[in-house]
């Protein structure tokens, strides 16, 4: 079934906090998510198939030229899919769209599998945040012009 993106709803945050809890340890609260559904420099979209739940969610936030993508995430039953592909595809051209120069994102440092396919899509690791998660663990600033 092919898949489609469009802007988050406010119906749908209900399963883009189920996305936030089936993919991440730190997940953001309900009530954050909602948050961000208002932000004017927020831009939430989710991936469907028809007739099926949300696949998955990208946020990314934007200003002054610059954007950060702060979440991606997608149902365990849609991995290794293409969603997250879909989705990050979708963003970079939306934030092109509004002249956004560069994008960045923090990666967990023992994360091969993000670093990987972010490096697979242009992204270059531009820095490193000490002590950047609850654990401890650092993270890899990775940057991509725009």
């Amino acid at each position: 079934m092919p898949l489609t993106v469009r802007l988050v709803l406010p119906e749908d945050l209900r399963r883009v906090a189920w996305l936030e809890e089936s993919s991440f340890v730190h997940s953001w609260p309900y009530d954050l998510v909602a948050y961000e559904l208002t932000n004017p420099r927020a831009i939430l979209l989710l991936a469907e198939r028809e007739g099926e739940p949300a696949a998955g969610y990208i946020s990314l936030r934007h200003g002054g030229g610059e954007a950060e993508m702060f979440r991606l995430a997608v149902a365990p039953e849609e991995r290794r899919r293409g969603v997250a592909r879909t989705l990050v595809a979708e963003g970079l051209e939306r934030l092109r769209a509004l002249k956004v120069e560069s994008c960045h994102l923090e990666v967990r440092m023992d994360n091969e599998g993000a670093i990987a396919f972010y490096r697979a899509l242009g992204f270059a690791r531009t820095g490193r945040r000490r002590g950047y998660y609850q654990d401890g663990m650092d993270a890899m600033v990775l940057s991509l012009a725009l």
